[in-house]
C-alpha cells in the first residue's frame, strides 16, 4: 500500500484482434496508470494493423494516447507505455518489435475508460498484457 492507494496489475487475457477492450476503475475508485505493456500476434491473413490506445468518459474519445506503426500479417508488436521516454527504439528491443511511448501518469475518474483497439484486427489476431495502476479509494 501506497499513501493514497495501492499499486495493482491489471491482466488483459488473450482477446482476439477484432474485439475492443475497455478498462476501467469502476464506482469509488480512481486509476493512476502508471505502466502498460499490449503484444498484438497476427494472423496470416493480409492486412495492416495498429494497437490503439485512446480514453473514453464511456461514449466520447477525451484523449488519444498512442497508435503504433503498421503490424503486418503474421507479425508481431509490443507496445510498452511507461516512463521509458523513447519512440520505437531497438535499443531497448533487440528484435525491433517493440514500440515505446513515454508517458506521464494519467488520471481515470470510475466512468472513464482505458480502450484497446487493435485497427483493421481480425478473429485470428491475438493482442494480451497487463496495465499497472495506483488503485485509489474515493
Amino acid at each position: 500500500m501506497f499513501p493514497g492507494g495501492k499499486r495493482v496489475v491489471k491482466a488483459i487475457p488473450a482477446t482476439a484482434g477484432n474485439v475492443i477492450t475497455n478498462l476501467s476503475p469502476g464506482a469509488g475508485k480512481r486509476w493512476l496508470i502508471l505502466r502498460e505493456i499490449i503484444t498484438l500476434v497476427n494472423d496470416a491473413t493480409v492486412a495492416n494493423r495498429a494497437i490503439e490506445v485512446v480514453f473514453t468518459d464511456g461514449t466520447n474519445i477525451t484523449e488519444r494516447l498512442c497508435s503504433t506503426n503498421s503490424v503486418l500479417a503474421s507479425e508481431t508488436k509490443i507496445l510498452s507505455l511507461g516512463e521509458a521516454r523513447i519512440v520505437q527504439a531497438t535499443s531497448l528491443s533487440q528484435d525491433g518489435t517493440h514500440m515505446y511511448v513515454g508517458i506521464n501518469p494519467i488520471l481515470l475518474d470510475s466512468n472513464d475508460q482505458l480502450r484497446i483497439t487493435i485497427k483493421n484486427g481480425v478473429a485470428g489476431d491475438s493482442y494480451s498484457g497487463f496495465l499497472v495502476v495506483l488503485e485509489i479509494d474515493v
